[in-house]
């Protein structure tokens, strides 16, 4: 070999010298950069065109880099196509960088694998993100679509004509705006104006019955609804309720209700307390 070819060939190294000075501090210790990984990937591809070469010029460096790469080998936290690269430059060097049609041909299927799940898991990839953002999407114009559902179903709430009743809204509807508004004044008043009916009952008292409700706990509560229930009863009860709150006694000491009265004819009855079977009905608004 003459001195122009030898000053080819030492060209040729001189790259992959200059990565190996790099790399053999940077693989030294984990983790590992993506710039030193990616430095690496370069270096394997030229070690298998100068690989020879760095060999007779260089064998303690390569020496070192083994080591280093067989621990790169083992380490399942690296890329797998760079481990397989890696891989294939420990045994090329071990066949004494010899190109083996059988090696080669296994490493060239094992890449081709490889890249092809890779391609496909980056398709999953991909494909999941379009999915997740679709749905994203569609839940944000779902929302949209549902809050202003909700503002229509307000407005038209506030559109329609209703009147309140004991706390129900009761709603009017009409082609006519004039009809529905005189239909609202009619049931506001008619409702406002209407008495609470007093409900007939078959029940009849004995005034023993009715002395001896007197002097229970529960007659001398207010019934519910005391207020409505008053404006309904004889004008003569409601007289007799002012006389009692006034300055003068009953006229009629003896009449049902009379105060102390009432309690001297019980006494006098001897009714000690009420009967079990006596029904007591304290609200007739009920």
């Amino acid at each position: 070999m003459d001195s122009s070819s030898q000053g080819s060939m030492q060209i040729s190294t001189t790259p992959a010298l200059l990565q190996l000075d790099q790399l053999l501090p940077l693989l030294s210790s984990s983790p590992y950069s993506s710039s030193t990984l990616s430095l690496l990937a370069a270096l394997c591809t030229e070690l298998k065109l100068v690989g020879p070469e760095l060999e007779r010029s260089d064998k303690d460096k390569l020496d070192t880099l083994q080591t280093l790469l067989t621990k790169i080998c083992q380490d399942r936290d690296l890329d797998l196509v760079l481990r397989l690269q890696v891989l294939e430059v420990i045994e090329l060097r071990t066949l004494g960088w010899k190109s083996n049609e059988g090696v080669d041909n296994y490493y060239k299927e094992r890449f081709t694998q490889f890249e092809e799940s890779r391609r496909k898991e980056q398709e999953r990839k991909e494909a999941k993100a379009v999915r997740s953002r679709d749905a994203g999407v569609k839940k944000i114009r779902e929302n949209q679509s549902g809050s202003k559902s909700s503002d229509q179903e307000q407005v038209d709430e506030k559109d329609k004509i209703f009147v309140t009743v004991n706390g129900v809204k009761l709603f009017i509807s009409s082609t006519s705006q004039e009809l529905s508004a005189s239909a609202k004044k009619f049931l506001e008043n008619h409702f406002s104006n209407q008495s609470m009916a007093l409900p007939t009952s078959k029940m009849k008292y004995t005034r023993t019955d009715l002395l001896t409700l007197a002097s229970s706990t529960m007659a001398k509560e207010a019934p519910l609804n005391w207020d409505k229930l008053a404006k309904t009863l004889p004008n003569f009860v409601l007289q007799k309720k002012r006389r009692k709150r006034g300055s003068g006694p009953s006229p009629n000491a003896n009449q049902v209700g009379g105060g102390d009265s009432s309690q001297s004819l019980m006494s006098k009855q001897k009714i000690s307390a009420l009967p079990e079977n006596l029904p007591i009905i304290r609200n007739f608004g009920m």
